[in-house]
C-alpha cells in the first residue's frame, strides 16, 4: 500500500486549496492508498513537513502549491539520504515546474494525472548550494521578475511574467560575464543568461528543443545585444509549439554543460532562481543527474502559452 503525504501551501495563488486537498485525498484513498494531508501555516513548515516525510519514509510526497513551494520542498531534501517520489498539484501563480513535467493547470485533471502517472528520474540543478528544477537567469529579462505587481499576478497568472518580459525587450543592457563551462573559460557580453534543467522553461514546452529532464546536462542560452526585430524573431521561435526551434540568429548561443562557474565583471544584476530571488555572483553551478524520482503524467499537457485551461 502506498503511503502518501499531501503538502499544501494555502497561500499559493489559488485559494481553494483546502477543498482541492480533500478531493485529492479522497481520490487517492479510493485507490487503497494511505494518505495524510499537512497544511502549512508559515514558510518554514514546507521544509519541516518535507523532512518529516523523509524520516517516515513516505512513498510519495505530493506538493500542492506553485514554484516557490516546490523549490522550498526540494531544498529541504538537500543532504537527506532518503527522498520520496515527488508529484505536484499546481496551485500557484507560477507553475512552470509542474507545466514542464506535463501537469495540467486544471487542478482536478491534475489529480487524475497523478493517479495514473509514470515514475521517471529527473535531473536537478545546483547553484551555490541551492537546488533548482526549472531555471536560473540573469540579465535584462530576469529584472522584470521584480517588476510584476501582485495585481498583475492575480489578473494574468503566469502570463504576467511573460507580458512584462515582452515590455522589457525594447530596453536592454549588456552585462560582461566571465564563464567557465566544463573547464572551458571565456568572456561574453550578454543581455540575458538563462540556464534550464530540461526542455521546458517559463512554461514554453520546447524552449531547449534538444534537452530532456534526465539527460545529465544543464542548458544555457545567452542573448547578445541585438535589434528589437531580432528579439521578436527569437521569441517567436522559442514559443512555437513544435519540436524544433529552427535556426536561431547569431545573437543567440545555446550550449549544454555539466559544471560551470559564472561571474559578473564590474557590475551588479539580479539572479532569478525558479522565479524567486537567487544567490549573488559568482555562481558555482552543476547538475545532479537523476537526483529525483518524479510523477509524470502518461499524457502531458501543453505549456501555459498553449493551454486553454490555464
Amino acid at each position: 500500500m502506498k503511503n502518501i503525504l499531501i503538502l499544501v501551501n494555502p497561500s499559493s495563488g489559488k485559494k481553494n486549496s483546502g477543498d482541492v486537498a480533500q478531493i485529492a485525498e479522497e481520490t487517492f484513498m479510493a485507490r487503497g492508498w494511505h494518505c495524510v494531508t499537512r497544511i502549512t501555516k508559515q514558510k518554514s513548515d514546507i521544509g519541516k513537513y518535507t523532512t518529516e516525510a523523509c524520516a517516515e519514509k513516505i512513498d510519495h510526497l505530493i506538493i500542492m502549491g506553485g514554484d516557490g513551494t516546490v523549490s522550498e520542498a526540494l531544498n529541504a531534501l538537500n543532504g537527506l539520504s532518503y527522498r520520496p517520489i515527488i508529484g505536484i498539484l499546481p496551485t500557484g501563480t507560477a507553475n512552470n515546474i509542474a507545466i514542464g513535467w506535463g501537469m495540467s493547470t486544471d487542478i482536478y485533471k491534475a489529480i487524475d494525472q497523478l493517479v495514473y502517472a509514470n515514475q521517471e528520474k529527473c535531473d536537478v540543478g545546483e547553484v551555490n548550494g541551492h537546488l533548482f528544477l526549472s531555471s536560473l537567469s540573469s540579465g535584462t529579462l530576469p529584472e522584470t521578475v521584480w517588476e510584476v505587481s501582485e495585481e498583475m499576478k492575480k489578473a494574468y497568472g503566469p502570463m504576467a511574467y511573460f507580458l512584462e518580459g515582452i515590455k522589457s525587450l525594447k530596453d536592454e543592457k549588456p552585462y560582461h560575464f566571465e564563464l567557465t563551462l566544463d573547464g572551458k573559460k571565456f568572456e561574453k557580453e550578454s543581455t540575458l543568461l538563462l540556464i534550464g534543467v530540461s526542455h521546458s522553461v517559463f512554461g514554453i514546452p520546447r524552449f531547449f528543443s534538444e534537452a530532456n529532464k534526465n539527460d545529465g546536462k544543464l542548458h544555457l542560452l545567452s542573448l547578445d545585444q541585438t535589434t528589437l526585430g531580432d528579439k521578436m524573431i527569437i521569441l517567436s521561435k522559442l514559443i512555437r509549439n513544435n519540436e524544433e526551434t529552427g535556426t536561431m540568429p547569431s545573437s543567440v548561443t545555446i550550449v549544454s554543460f555539466e559544471e560551470a562557474t559564472i561571474d559578473l565583471i564590474d557590475d551588479t544584476a539580479h539572479v532569478a532562481l525558479d522565479g524567486e530571488k537567487g544567490p549573488d555572483f559568482p555562481l558555482n553551478i552543476n547538475v545532479r543527474s537523476g537526483y529525483l524520482t518524479v510523477l509524470i503524467p502518461e499524457k502531458a499537457d501543453k505549456g501555459f502559452l498553449f493551454n486553454k485551461e490555464a
